[in-house]
């Protein structure tokens, strides 16, 4: 039994492969190759293959418990669902864009754009996109002064330099003038909002908040909480096309689980849980 589901596994993924590479063209049956050569790909196949042996077997238990692991890990690593995830989180800030508001007396943005390089120098990382926000808002006049803020949890990072301070180093070599920035602590959002709110809850000038657009629901929350009402800046959106909106190739592609759907998806997951407990 074992050696014929190889066999007919093998004949039907190429056959498959065959009908993408004719019907969607060569571009696409090379990239579900590509993601299927990949180490979420290859255990996503070998679960696929398993499953199809269970089912082989008539035992139902064990297809059942096998088609369950094979749903949740492909889940996991949507890429549909992860853009529907990321989009729920950000579609009230869909339609702003940080660089048509008027000018800002403070623009405040959250550590987590940087990371130090193994070479020593900082370097934006994945949410980098909120450091370019920010630089184009000094740069095009909408930004008087700018806060960053965030604070090392000591026994997680030891000996690396705060965010505030990776964030400054990376906007003063964008151009942002030192003297224009100035630095905040908190270890974590909550604590960010608190301090922000101790200082502006007067509501006396005009702030702006620039965050990651899947962080920005959950920092608007715990400023409000804390008397701070800043005006959303959103940066690095993760959502992309509505599930409708995308190609057959998209669609395909998308159900093969791969690293970057499966961390978008642990981010906005943790975004949810962080709102749910009140974090």
């Amino acid at each position: 039994m074992l050696q014929s589901t190889v066999i007919r596994t093998g004949v039907v993924t190429v056959v498959v492969l065959a009908l993408i590479w004719f019907g969607l063209g060569r571009s696409a049956a090379e990239k579900v190759v590509t993601a299927l050569a990949m180490p979420y790909g290859i255990l996503w196949y070998l679960l696929t293959f398993l499953m199809i042996l269970c089912v082989r077997t008539g035992r139902r238990l064990l297809t059942s418990t096998a088609a369950v692991v094979w749903l949740g890990y492909t889940l996991c690593g949507n890429g549909i669902v992860a853009s529907l995830i990321a989009g729920n989180l950000e579609s009230e800030f869909r339609t702003i864009n940080p660089l048509e508001a008027d000018a800002f007396d403070v623009v405040v943005v959250l550590g987590g754009g940087s990371s130090p390089a193994v070479n020593q120098r900082i370097q934006g990382n994945s949410s980098g996109d909120r450091l370019i926000v920010t630089a184009q808002l000094y740069h095009g006049g909408l930004a008087k002064r700018i806060i960053c803020t965030g604070r090392n949890i000591a026994t997680l990072t030891p000996g690396v330099p705060d965010p505030s301070e990776q964030s400054r180093d990376v906007l003063t070599r964008l151009g942002v003038p030192a003297d224009c920035i100035e630095l905040l602590g908190g270890r974590t959002t909550s604590e960010e909002m608190h301090e922000l709110g101790r200082r502006f809850s007067s509501g006396s000038i005009r702030v702006g908040l620039v965050t990651s657009a899947w962080h920005l629901k959950r920092a608007m929350r715990l400023a409000d909480r804390n008397g701070f009402h800043p005006h959303p800046l959103p940066a690095d959106f993760l959502a992309g096309k509505s599930p409708f909106g995308v190609s057959r190739a998209e669609f395909l592609l998308s159900m093969i689980p791969q690293a970057d759907a499966a961390h978008t998806i642990w981010k906005c997951t943790k975004e949810h849980l962080g709102m749910l407990i009140g974090r």
